[in-house]
């Protein structure tokens, strides 16, 4: 993502990494997926390139957990559904109703009862 929106902005390599207070041999290597950018080099980069940090954080996070699952299948298959599930479940409670509160989480366990 991050070489994509480099390239497509014609910047080089040097003025990205400068903008994001890193070194060009790291960012190439966040770029190739070898190194990932800590939380505060994520968020030079979203500043950079103009996308919110959440963006940039999500796919940083994404791509650590498929590293680190890479070899275990079965396990990412777990952890994917797992997130799915809390997803779900942050929507639900992050949802404005009406007067301006946020929605009540649903218990699952209650729901199925």
């Amino acid at each position: 993502m991050l070489r994509d929106l480099r390239i497509s902005r014609g910047e080089k390599l040097r003025t990205v990494a400068a903008a994001a207070d890193m070194d060009s041999s790291l960012l190439s290597k966040i770029e190739l997926g070898q190194r990932f950018p800590t939380p505060e080099q994520s968020a030079g980069l979203a500043r950079h390139f103009g996308v919110p940090p959440a963006e940039l954080d999500g796919v940083r996070m994404a791509d650590e957990i498929m590293k680190k699952l890479a070899e275990n299948p079965a396990a990412a298959e777990l952890a994917l559904a797992r997130i799915e599930e809390c997803a779900g479940e942050y929507r639900v409670s992050n949802r404005r109703t009406a007067g301006n509160k946020p929605a009540r989480l649903v218990n699952k366990a209650k729901k199925r009862k």
